[in-house]
């Protein structure tokens, strides 16, 4: 954890009827905090194991009237405390500051930041500059903030994506298998397996969970047309916030039924097609237009909810919103599922071949990956707290 020397407790008090602190600091911020919270939150090597930091004990055999009975500062600044059932421990201030809000974590990776067709820089690295830690932990960054980025120079044999995509997390095999390859196909069981035009979109939204990140990987394209497309869906719906909340609320509010069926598979799930999460941040678009089956609604509700969505599927289709790009060999993409919408435009498919393979990981793997970098990277990733 990055320490932090412009934050520190102006004051702590101990409050006799409950035993809860409340805490005051240098930047006015204060909280009341309770004595199991605290209890919970004990950092060293007698409640906390030193390798995993796992809990040592049960916090539900701590005894429900536990009250703080003693309450300091230490010389690095965090708290040191006493409880009523003769337990001394310390937790650390930078912690508490973060579960309150007080401050940003230091190894969370960067929250999304809308985009559109201008976006520029566009996020890119090549694969072998990858191997410095520094050059990764920004293109992590860059993912996390614009939902995709793009690697260069990859190896160009059939399978090689499995090593680059466990570089970033574990695959997620699939009834598509472990690897998808995107080719055209006679008795296509995709509509991504022909040479049609894809309007942008998220992929697999009826699978139980739905998939985190998609890598496309081209290994050869010789075809004239097949501009691949990029669209953020958080940008889409922030317009849409702004030209009709009320079709925001119902695309929210309504279970849309995703059903995808093959010789291979029927998959079925449910889900709005804009989610927020609980503290009303964007968490997901489902935008999927040839799978997807609104319940029957009143007519009116299910006249917004066209519109919202016929609203959603025009935006991504707006070259103010869109990025195309031609699929290059050795090129691949890394899209977060969950935010950024895909497409391609029409292919001759006698123009040449077009190969892609595909995989899927889950969020975490990233996620993971870009925390350990910036623990063990330098302590200037950290963001000062007030």
């Amino acid at each position: 954890m990055v320490a932090n020397t412009n934050f520190s407790i102006s004051d702590i008090k101990i409050d006799p009827d409950n035993g809860s602190v409340l805490l005051r600091t240098s930047g006015e911020h204060h909280a009341v905090l309770h004595p199991l919270w605290l209890r919970e939150r004990a950092a060293g090597p007698d409640v906390r194991d030193p390798i995993n930091n796992q809990r040592l004990y049960e916090p539900a055999e701590l005894a429900p009237n536990l009250q703080v009975t003693g309450a300091k500062t230490t010389v690095s600044g965090d708290i040191a405390l006493e409880f009523s059932n003769g337990d001394k421990c310390c937790v650390e201030l930078l912690d508490i500051a973060i579960e309150l809000g007080w401050c940003d974590d230091p190894q969370a990776p960067p929250s999304p930041k809308p985009w559109d067709s201008s976006l520029n820089p566009r996020p890119e690295a090549l694969w072998s500059d990858l191997d410095n830690p520094e050059t990764l932990r920004g293109l992590l960054a860059s993912f996390h903030q614009n939902g995709f980025c793009i690697i260069r120079q990859t190896p160009t044999e059939p399978g090689s994506l499995i090593g680059i995509a466990q570089r970033f997390g574990y695959i997620r095999e699939t009834h598509f298998g472990t690897l998808f390859d995107v080719v055209t196909k006679q008795h296509a069981s995709d509509l991504a397996y022909t040479s049609f035009a894809l309007a942008a979109h998220t992929d697999n939204p009826y699978r139980q969970p739905i998939p985190g990140i998609q890598f496309l990987h081209c290994l050869e394209n010789s075809t004239t047309g097949g501009l691949s497309t990029l669209v953020d869906g958080f940008a889409l719906v922030r317009r849409l916030e702004v030209e009709a909340p009320e079709q925001v609320q119902i695309l929210s509010q309504t279970p849309v039924r995703f059903r995808y069926e093959s010789d291979g598979a029927i998959l079925q799930n449910y889900g709005p097609l804009i989610e927020y999460d609980m503290s009303g941040q964007l968490a997901r678009v489902r935008l999927s237009s040839r799978l997807d089956f609104p319940p029957p609604l009143e007519p009116e509700a299910l006249d917004i909810f066209y519109a919202g969505r016929r609203r959603l599927q025009q935006l991504a289709g707006d070259p103010d919103f869109e990025i195309r790009y031609t699929f290059e060999p050795g090129m691949l993409l890394m899209m977060d599922n969950y935010r950024t919408l895909h497409g391609r435009t029409a292919f001759s498919q006698s123009s040449g071949r077009r190969h892609l393979q595909g995989c899927y990981i889950d969020h975490d793997g990233p996620n993971a990956l870009y925390r350990m970098l910036v623990r063990d990277g330098e302590a200037s990733v950290g963001r000062n707290v007030a």
